[in-house]
């Protein structure tokens, strides 16, 4: 796996791979003379091939590393080194807000709204701030939100979207920016406001509130059109319980219109706080966490039975039935049994009149269907594990991958790739293109372009040129795929 990990660049030594974007990758770093320890960003060696690169590297890294506000994250120093560019900021040790949003829903649960409510008010703040100074972030998301281990939220990449913004292509031979997050004036290539960033953090919101962004497509181009056309979704019907104005907020947030919208950040965090203190959101938090906890309750009376420990219990893969099954064995385990003593059986006349031949019929029946049949959870249990088998030998045999549509392979894939699981994310691009019709090849050429990006990081280089190879094959001429097949001109030009 392709990594600068244990290497040195300027006066920073490289000692542990953050994670990986579209744009750059980012490192945990250790400038040695001063025992500090930084994060350093480095942007993809092909961004830097657009004319006057360095002078607007310079120009744009100046002025974000002026920018001085708490929940901004601090550029320390920017240069470059053998064409190699990159900025040195501060280190956070809580991951970024995408983290902890992925924890929440592998575990079913939904941000506390206090939180929830702090974490866009700082956020909030940290954007008013950069507009009053004339810079836009243009790139707005949750993998570019960074928390501390007490939860606070610090806005990173600044200005890195506007540095490479005029370069001929992006890593994923589109706009620059993230589609799911991207306003529909950025979206259509319009000239871009402040409340451009205001329709990316209603995004955010809304996928805080409710688990999942409003809009999601197979394809990028289709989910943009999503963002210039379709209705928002309502945010009652994905989430119950939530304080009537929090909707309100949401739906002007997300305007298509940028006129409609909140004209500042600040006013938008304002009129949430203000959508919120209608209801005491600490109780209203603390009704939900109650009822999830009754709903997970067994519906038998257990007073004065130990239930095991929840660390013991299944996990979420092995459904809530199963828990309550198992929770159910524990306690019959714990019931006394009455106790009996063997008695000499009595003498008794043979009746006249013949009997059943009981015996012959408990023998017609073996002993262990017996068993299942006085204890039907052992045997929903055991069908449950059974199953559960079948689906790890299946997923085994499909070499660990597991998603249903070209979306759900992309949307598992990308976030290995930010992580540095380059192999994972080659697995889930690879069944992704398998799931893409014939008849739809040009509007996933990219993902072929994405391949070889990836193949070429591993040193697969043969590979890496089969691939854009395919890249510019499913293009098909395609006028409005010029930049995919640029892309991959250059890239097979390069490896050849």
């Amino acid at each position: 796996m392709s990594t600068l990990t244990g290497k040195t660049i300027g006066k920073y030594s490289l000692t542990e791979r953050l994670g990986r974007g579209g744009m750059a990758e980012v490192y945990k770093a250790h400038h040695p003379k001063l025992d500090r320890t930084v994060a350093v960003k480095i942007l993809h060696g092909y961004l830097a091939e657009g004319e006057d690169f360095l002078r607007r590297f310079e120009r744009e890294a100046r002025a974000v590393a002026a920018l001085r506000h708490p929940h901004i994250v601090q550029i320390h120093d920017f240069d470059v080194e053998h064409e190699t560019y990159y900025m040195v900021m501060e280190y956070f040790n809580g991951g970024t807000l995408q983290d902890r949003m992925a924890e929440l829903a592998r575990s079913g649960k939904y941000m506390p709204l206090d939180q929830v409510m702090e974490i866009l008010k700082e956020i909030a703040e940290a954007l008013a701030y950069a507009h009053k100074k004339g810079i836009i972030h243009r790139d707005i998301k949750p993998s570019n939100i960074l928390l501390n281990d007490r939860g606070e939220a610090f806005l990173a990449d600044f200005g890195i979207a506007r540095i490479v913004s005029t370069t001929q292509f992006t890593s994923t031979g589109a706009l620059i920016g993230t589609p799911t997050y991207m306003s529909p004036e950025q979206s259509k290539g319009d000239d871009l406001t402040a409340v451009s960033d205001i329709y990316s953090l209603g995004v955010i919101l809304f996928e805080l509130l409710t688990g999942r962004a409003p809009f999601v497509a197979d394809t990028p181009l289709a989910l943009i059109q999503k963002h210039i056309s379709e209705p928002l979704p309502r945010l009652t019907m994905l989430r119950s319980g939530l304080p009537s104005g929090v909707e309100a907020v949401v739906e002007k947030a997300l305007a298509k219109e940028p006129a409609m919208r909140y004209q500042t950040a600040g006013e938008m965090a304002q009129a949430l706080a203000q959508a919120l203190a209608a209801e005491d959101i600490s109780e209203l938090d603390q009704e939900i966490a109650e009822k999830k906890k009754l709903a997970a309750q067994p519906t038998e009376k257990m007073d004065e039975v130990d239930l095991p420990d929840r660390k013991s219990l299944p996990t979420m893969a092995m459904g809530d039935a199963t828990r309550a099954q198992i929770m159910g064995e524990a306690v019959a385990a714990q019931v006394p049994q009455p106790v009996t003593t063997e008695q000499p059986p009595e003498k008794k006349e043979i009746p006249l009149t013949p009997k059943k031949n009981t015996k012959s019929e408990k023998a017609a029946t073996p002993g262990w269907m017996n068993q299942l049949k006085s204890r039907p959870i052992l045997f929903i249990v055991i069908g449950v594990v059974l199953v559960g088998i079948l689906i790890l030998v299946i997923s085994s045999l499909s070499g660990g991958v597991s998603c249903s549509t070209v979306e759900d392979c992309v949307a598992r894939a990308n976030p290995l790739r930010d992580q540095g699981d380059l192999e994972g994310y080659l697995k889930y691009i690879d069944a992704a293109l398998d799931r893409v019709p014939a008849d739809r090849h040009p509007a996933y050429a990219g993902l072929w372009c994405d391949r070889g990006d990836v193949e070429r990081q591993l040193g697969l280089l043969d590979e890496a040129i089969r691939s854009f190879s395919s890249c510019m094959d499913w293009t098909q001429g395609d006028p409005a795929l010029q930049m995919v097949r640029d892309r991959a001109a250059i890239a097979l030009e390069e490896l050849r």
